[in-house]
């Protein structure tokens, strides 16, 4: 019931995104194409590959975990495909964990890494277009909501830590210390904080990252005539970013391409340019997808799940 409401959330989405555009002029629009430029937008999202195996590698580290880039790299790409072509995002992720699971370690080991991935990612997306956001301050309104709404994010995440830092909460720490269930996430929370190296390691792989998927929307768009400027694809990014987020649809298709469509008008993007370029960033990805998919189906389990170990206290 739930998949078949994502379907129908999905088709509804690209039903309203389609009625908006200009059917007469379409054509013309896809001849100004230019395939160099989609050709390097396709190579960006596979660069966007290495760089997620090599920040996946440093959010494993930090939970002294030690995997081969290449099995990381290879174990990636299939989530990747698993992501675009299974009814949920989340089944890229319950992946990587399986592939990074062993004999002997916790399992809380390999769920904390790619969480902690992700939401270092999600941090690094939200400051990059808020840099994209500063740039358009002055001329859009977009831009200006952007930068409130992740100032707010940041002020009350602030206030959070703050409090915590200096209000008494002796009590309800030694509660939360009684709590059985909570205890590997003590644990872990007390691994990543050793390794400090590796933090900044992760913050400049996930930025990486992020910068790769504003290079995608920007060479997307630029391909199409309709150019944008890095900043405005910072911002469009997040906002992809952001609505990926909402498991209101399969694979996000119809959220994913509403958030660009939405957020490129609204920076001054005329609306069939901005269409064509969500659906030509769809259209990329699922070439790489496919590609993954491939190497999922000729891979022959090279690279056993043996890692090395750090302390695990």
């Amino acid at each position: 019931m739930l998949r078949a409401l994502k379907i129908a959330v999905a088709c509804v989405l690209l039903a309203l995104l389609a009625l908006g555009v200009d059917w007469d002029t379409l054509p013309k629009d896809l001849a100004l194409l230019d395939g160099r430029l989609a050709s390097l937008a396709l190579a960006a999202i596979g660069c966007q590959m290495i760089v997620n195996a090599w920040k996946w590698s440093h959010s494993l580290r930090l939970h002294d975990l030690r995997f081969a880039w290449p099995y990381l790299f290879r174990s990636s790409c299939f989530a990747y495909f698993f992501n675009n072509f299974l009814p949920s995002g989340i089944g890229g992720d319950v992946y990587r964990v399986y592939r990074t699971m062993s004999p002997g370690v916790e399992r809380s080991r390999p769920v904390s890494a790619v969480l902690l991935e992700r939401a270092v990612g999600f941090a690094a997306m939200l400051a990059i277009g808020a840099i994209g956001a500063l740039f358009l301050a002055g001329t859009s309104e977009l831009a200006r909501l952007y930068l409130f709404g992740v100032s707010g994010i940041a002020v009350v995440l602030l206030g959070v830590t703050m409090l915590w830092s200096i209000a008494d909460f002796d009590g309800l720490r030694r509660r939360l210390a009684r709590v059985a269930w909570l205890e590997p996430v003590r644990a872990n929370l007390r691994r990543v904080g050793r390794h400090r190296l590796e933090w900044i390691a992760l913050a400049v792989a996930c930025c990486a990252f992020q910068l790769l998927a504003a290079a995608v929307i920007f060479l997307a768009f630029a391909a199409l005539g309709s150019p944008v400027s890095m900043a405005a694809a910072a911002v469009i990014t997040a906002a992809a970013g952001i609505a990926s987020v909402l498991p209101i649809s399969i694979s996000g298709l119809g959220v994913v391409e509403g958030s660009i469509v939405g957020t490129a008008v609204g920076v001054g993007v005329d609306y069939d340019a901005a269409v064509l370029a969500a659906v030509t960033v769809r259209v990329l990805s699922l070439l790489v997808a496919a590609g993954c998919g491939l190497l999922y189906l000729v891979d022959s389990g090279r690279g056993a799940k043996a890692p090395t170990h750090g302390s695990a206290t």
